[in-house]
């Protein structure tokens, strides 16, 4: 009997991905396992937009330690961005104009009194997590299916933005060794992006299209290019491209094409995340065609979703708090805690 639980997109969420595990019982009021022979996969994004993406590194990192080989831990975009900010200095000046990435280096402020005081001194302030998914839940409401919806509320954060300055840069560098001394930036560059188990494949964003070889395939040579620097080539996109397992988008539209892809995997389904609107409305975890389901429940709006697989059925769950938030964005829908998506 298996018992399998997917999350993916946290964001920074701390508290709603700790509320979860909690839902789940996975972990204790302690943040210690009590999830016995359960699995947890975490498909990416961990940092940015959300107050506590230290925190969430950080639970991450203790689970793992404490059950190695229950925690499977994938890479997102927002890592790869992150690492192309780290080891490609073109790629530096994009990812601190962003204001949602502020947000991340904000949390390590919390425990290092210098960057803390850098920080004040560009005049940028942590957003609550209330703040935060009050922005989202708006803009979502206003217009659920829209594609420039991060663009539009990171539009309200340029406050939040500093100018470059020797202050700026000198947080920057603060960040980057702290992320260095604490294990974090190892850690990042270490995650995977695909992973297989039985029949299933799990990614951050899809499988990509026009891959010759399979997931360990995949892995090999994601990391070689990553190491060598090659952050231009297609596989490492970290957004909008077919071509890469981090980035790809709606590659499960055609059923021809999802076959095809799965047989050169060699998986018969599929977990995903990577786009709250994937499949069903934004944070509406759903699945297609019976063979994959969408893990991103949208939670820089604090809508705490996750996929529970339990033998051969793939149910999504949710909070109570999340209920109240996915019944506010859609009142002509009726949500449950628990919802069949495959089986």
């Amino acid at each position: 009997m298996r018992l399998w639980y997917i999350i993916s997109d946290i964001h920074g969420s701390y508290q709603a991905f700790r509320n979860l595990l909690l839902h789940a019982e996975l972990i204790d009021e302690n943040n210690q396992w009590i999830g016995g022979e359960a699995r947890l996969f975490l498909l990416g994004d961990y940092v940015t937009s959300g107050p506590g993406s230290k925190q969430v590194i950080d639970l991450i990192r203790s689970l793992e330690g404490q059950v190695p080989n229950q925690i499977i831990t994938l890479l997102g975009n927002h890592e790869l961005l992150l690492l192309r900010a780290v080891h490609a200095e073109h790629h530096r000046q994009e990812w601190l104009t962003n204001p949602e990435h502020w947000q991340t280096i904000t949390s390590w402020a919390k425990t290092n009194e210098e960057l803390e005081n850098l920080l004040r001194l560009l005049q940028i302030d942590p957003l609550s997590t209330g703040a935060i998914a009050e922005i989202y839940q708006r803009t979502a409401k206003s217009d659920p299916n829209s594609d420039s919806l991060i663009q539009r509320v990171t539009q309200r954060w340029q406050l939040n933005h500093p100018s470059f300055t020797t202050n700026l840069w000198a947080a920057w560098d603060l960040f980057l060794r702290i992320i260095e001394e604490d294990g974090t930036l190892e850690w990042i560059e270490g995650l995977p992006v695909a992973h297989q188990i039985e029949e299933w494949g799990f990614f951050h964003a899809g499988p990509p299209i026009g891959f010759d070889g399979g997931i360990d395939d995949l892995n090999n040579q994601f990391d070689v290019l990553r190491r060598g620097g090659s952050f231009e080539h297609p596989l490492l996109a970290a957004n909008g491209s077919l071509t890469s397992p981090v980035g790809t988008r709606r590659w499960w539209e055609e059923s021809s094409q999802m076959e095809l892809l799965f047989n050169q995997f060699e998986i018969e389904r599929c977990a995903f995340g990577h786009d709250p609107k994937a499949i069903e409305p934004r944070g509406v975890l759903g699945s297609v065609w019976n063979k994959a389901v969408s893990t991103d429940s949208y939670m820089r709006a604090c809508i705490e979703g996750m996929v529970r697989i339990h033998d051969d059925c793939a149910d999504a769950v949710y909070t109570d708090a999340a209920i109240s938030i996915l019944q506010d964005l859609y009142p002509q829908r009726t949500f449950s805690k628990t919802d069949r998506l495959i089986g």
